[in-house]
């Protein structure tokens, strides 16, 4: 528990978890700025300035450009959430060159914990009492209202909304796998993990547990230490056991009914149409390809249309919400830092910075699905753990070359 105070990344989610559920404005961004203060005193902000010096210049221009120009909100506001952006991924860095092993798998494991303690939490709130958390921020710190139709409701715990819930979990999961070592903590841990995954009701995070599970079997199968047929062989009766359990409990109507609803689901129907929307949009503005229509536009825009609910202001698809606002010079961006750190990690053949960009990567697929940069939790996840990676793999090139230069963020 003394990880949640002294460790830097568990204490930047869990002031993004509290930014949630507390009506004090302003929470994360003070716990932002006061970690990057901490930085600046102690020397270690101005030497990654000043070994990456064009990287930073050249992605500080591009946040600043993008908080100030054409912005559907205020200046202060787009310039503190943009530049928070920026902000977790160069404290990652920082993190990245400055601790080690045991400092990152602490502040994964911690995060897992969290993740196992909200699970718990919306057990005990949400389905024995039947009392949901109020987040939108106006209300008194843990507010509880009344559950009105508990049969269709979707577990949320203190994160607001059942897709981001059931995002954290899937992270969970993969941490809990990976870097758990004890077995009966781990299988406990998933047991929990997975019955709140599946009460979420969340489609995008089934969808992207199966694909991981899917890809890491593939990669088992291809590794010559691991027998084909031994794997094959215990994989044909897990699976039969988890069809019977599924069917034997009726589970399978449950997750059926869920994508069966997907033809009349207003939901649906409004992303799908929002995204058809904001593609013509952008696609008439010629003039803005390049640069976005500015910070918070897609909101805008889509308040100035009906879809299908009135009064519905997002695309429901970060990659085309950051394409609208930032262009395809923010989207490229953001590519280029998923690549680098894809490359660094898979690089360095370290299982953390494997895990710290598997992490990544499920951040990146829940933005096919919603518009993840409006929720701090897994913006900060994103961001900070590409910074992680990137970091790390600097430090262990500078091991390996003492007299040259520092690896900077472009040379991954």
């Amino acid at each position: 528990m003394l990880e949640l105070f002294t460790n830097e990344f568990t204490i930047l989610i869990f002031a993004a978890i509290l930014s949630v559920i507390s009506p004090v404005k302003g929470l994360f961004f003070s716990v932002l700025g006061l970690l990057v203060f901490k930085e600046v005193l102690s020397g270690r902000l101005y030497k990654v300035f000043l070994n990456n010096a064009i990287p930073i210049v050249v992605m500080g221009a591009i946040v600043f450009f993008s908080a100030i120009a054409f912005t559907s909100r205020s200046i202060n506001e787009s310039l503190l959430t943009v530049c928070s952006y920026f902000f977790c991924i160069l404290l990652g860095y920082i993190y990245g060159k400055a601790k080690n092993d045991d400092w990152v798998e602490s502040a994964l494991l911690m995060l897992r914990n969290v993740m196992v303690f909200a699970c718990l939490f919306s057990f005990v709130l949400e389905i024995v009492l039947g009392q949901r958390l109020v987040t939108n921020g106006s209300f008194s710190f843990l507010q509880t209202v009344t559950i009105d139709n508990p049969s269709l409701y979707r577990l949320r715990s203190f994160f607001g909304h059942a897709i981001v819930f059931g995002q954290m979990i899937v992270i969970a999961v993969v941490i809990n796998y990976k870097l758990e070592t004890g077995r009966m903590k781990r299988l406990l841990c998933s047991v929990v993990l997975l019955v709140a995954l599946l009460l979420t009701k969340s489609r995008s995070a089934w969808i992207i547990l199966i694909a991981l599970a899917s890809v890491y079997l593939v990669f088992r199968l291809k590794n010559p230490e691991y027998s084909k047929w031994n794997l094959i062989a215990l994989l044909i009766p897990a699976v039969l056991l988890l069809v019977f359990i599924l069917y034997k409990f009726g589970l399978f109507n449950f997750v059926a009914s869920r994508f069966g609803e997907l033809e009349t689901d207003v939901s649906y129907s409004q992303r799908s149409g929002a995204i058809a929307y904001i593609i013509h949009s952008f696609l008439s503005r010629p003039l803005f390809w390049l640069t976005g229509n500015g910070f918070g536009s897609s909101r805008v825009t889509m308040l100035g249309t009906t879809v299908e609910i009135s009064g519905f202001s997002t695309v429901d698809n970060g990659f085309l919400a950051m394409l609208y606002e930032y262009g395809f010079l923010g989207i490229c961006s953001f590519v280029f830092l998923i690549i680098s750190a894809g490359i660094g990690s898979f690089r360095s053949g370290c299982e953390l910075d494997q895990v710290l960009f598997t992490v990544s990567c499920i951040c990146c697929a829940e933005l096919i699905f919603y518009c993840e940069l409006g929720w701090w939790v897994p913006t900060v996840i994103l961001f900070a753990s590409c910074g992680l990676v990137l970091g790390r793999t600097s430090a262990r090139y500078s091991d390996l070359c003492e007299s040259g230069p520092s690896l900077s963020l472009i040379h991954i």
